[in-house]
């Protein structure tokens, strides 16, 4: 048994030695005549020519000063980033639910459900939303909001947005 386990692999090795490649050698002579590629030559190294910064006395286009003084036009629209945060404001408004009205003393509120299944009343005035979205009117089908907004240019502008009453099997 131990010998033909020496055996057997040389055996096996034997076969793969052989020099029996005519038929590949006449299958690549047959193939590659007439082919003459040519290569393109190499294109010539420029030498490096070093540039000279001299615009030091220019103003810096990334100064972090020039950046906040652009900001600053528009903080008539910026949202008062010092008052407290209501509990809606932790919300986007499509995870937000109104699921109806109620009136009190001549107001009107709004019942606004949270993913979590809370139910929370609201009124004008209140704030709802990741967008400092404030609430100006309620009636019986939906909630009217101003959002206020960064845009593209770091400028606070605001947006009307609402907040629908769901229907019944809706956001549950």
């Amino acid at each position: 048994m131990k010998i033909l386990t020496l055996i057997l692999p040389a055996l096996l090795l034997s076969g793969c030695g052989g020099n029996n490649d005519d038929d590949l050698r006449a299958w690549i002579a047959s193939n590659s005549q007439g082919l003459r590629g040519q290569i393109e030559p190499l294109p010539q190294v420029q030498a490096y020519k070093p540039f000279t910064y001299q615009a030091y006395d220019l103003q810096d286009p990334f100064n972090p000063q020039k950046l906040e003084a652009g900001r600053n036009r528009n903080a008539a629209n910026a949202p008062d980033l010092k008052r407290p945060r209501e509990a809606l404001e932790n919300y986007d408004l499509d995870k937000l639910a109104m699921v109806g009205t109620l009136q009190r003393a001549g107001k009107t509120f709004a019942l606004i459900r949270t993913p979590e299944g809370a139910i929370y009343r609201i009124q004008p005035g209140n704030y709802i939303g990741l967008n400092y979205g404030k609430v100006l009117a309620i009636d019986e089908g939906e909630v009217k909001l101003a959002e206020t907004v960064e845009d593209l240019n770091g400028e606070w502008v605001q947006r009307d947005s609402s907040l629908r009453l769901a229907e019944q099997g809706q956001n549950k």
